[in-house]
C-alpha cells in the first residue's frame, strides 16, 4: 500500500504542476488582446478510508489539496486607440458574445473585422452576435460607426445592436481556446451598466512582473518537493503507480 507520505507529496506536486501550468500560459498571453489571465483555487479532498489498519493504528483520513477550479480574473487590461472603426472595447463588467460551433462563446477581445458575406466576425472568422443574430453589414455602403450602448451604424441606418452579456458574482468563466471563455452559469444581457468604444483595444490584465515572480517561486516550490519526493522510503510505492497496464 502507498504509504501517506507519498499520497500527499504527490498531491502537492500536482497542485504545483498545475499551477505552473496555469502561470506559464499567462505570461505567454501578457500580449494577447483582451486577455483576462487564469488562476486556480484549491480545495481539500480527502481520500476515502478503506477500513484498513497501518501497524496496530486503523487508517486515518487523508487531507490532500485540489487545485481542480479554475476560474477567470475579472480585471480590466488597459486600454489602447487603434484608429480602426472595428476594433472595439466594452468599459464595464460585460463580454462580447460569439457564435461558435460549440455553442455560445464569451470574450473582451474586440478585434474584429467583416468577412465575405458582410458578418462581423472575430480573427478566427467567428460571428460576432447581436441582440437578435448576427451582425451583418451591406459591403462597400459607408463606414461603420457604433455608439457607446452598443449599436451598430451604417449611414444612420441601425444595423442591429451588439450583444453585451454578464455574469452573476462568483460565477466561473473558464477558458475555451482561440482566446473565448465559457460557462456553465447563463449570461444576462447587460443592461446599460457597461459602455462600448469604438477604434480602441483592451489589452490583456496580466502583470508580467507579478506573473514571472511567481513562476519562479512555483519552480522552486516544486523543485523542493520533487526533492523530498525522491528521498522519501516510498521510492518504490511510486514506481509501482507508474507501472500502468497498456
Amino acid at each position: 500500500m502507498v504509504g501517506e507520505s507519498t499520497l500527499i507529496s504527490l498531491s502537492r506536486l500536482m497542485a504545483l504542476q498545475r499551477r505552473l501550468d496555469v502561470a506559464v500560459n499567462n505570461v505567454a498571453n501578457s500580449q494577447t488582446t483582451g486577455y483576462r489571465a487564469q488562476q486556480l483555487s484549491f480545495q481539500e479532498h480527502l481520500k476515502p478510508e478503506k477500513k484498513q489498519e497501518i501497524g496496530e493504528k486503523p487508517e486515518r483520513p487523508l487531507s490532500l489539496v485540489d487545485a481542480a477550479l479554475p476560474f477567470t480574473s475579472a480585471a480590466s487590461g488597459a486600454f489602447r486607440s487603434t484608429g480602426n472603426p472595428l476594433d472595439l472595447a466594452i468599459n464595464g463588467n460585460a463580454y462580447f458574445a460569439i457564435q461558435t460551433n460549440q455553442g455560445e462563446r464569451y470574450t473582451r477581445d474586440g478585434s474584429f473585422s467583416l468577412d465575405a458575406k458582410g458578418r462581423l466576425v472575430t480573427l478566427e472568422g467567428l460571428p460576432v452576435l447581436g441582440d437578435k443574430g448576427v451582425i451583418i453589414a451591406p459591403l462597400r455602403s459607408g463606414e461603420i460607426t457604433i455608439d457607446p450602448s452598443g449599436r451598430v451604424l451604417m449611414q444612420q441606418v441601425e444595423l442591429g445592436r451588439l450583444k453585451l452579456v454578464s455574469f452573476a458574482p462568483g460565477a466561473r468563466l473558464e477558458a475555451a481556446g482561440e482566446n473565448l471563455l465559457r460557462s456553465d452559469q447563463q449570461p444576462k444581457v447587460s443592461a446599460g451598466s457597461a459602455t462600448v468604444l469604438q477604434a480602441m483595444l483592451e489589452q490583456s490584465n496580466v502583470q508580467p512582473t507579478i506573473e514571472m515572480s511567481r513562476l519562479a517561486e512555483l519552480n522552486r516550490s516544486y523543485e523542493v518537493a520533487s526533492k523530498l519526493l525522491k528521498d522519501s522510503q516510498d521510492i518504490n510505492e511510486i514506481s509501482k503507480l507508474a507501472n500502468v497496464p497498456e
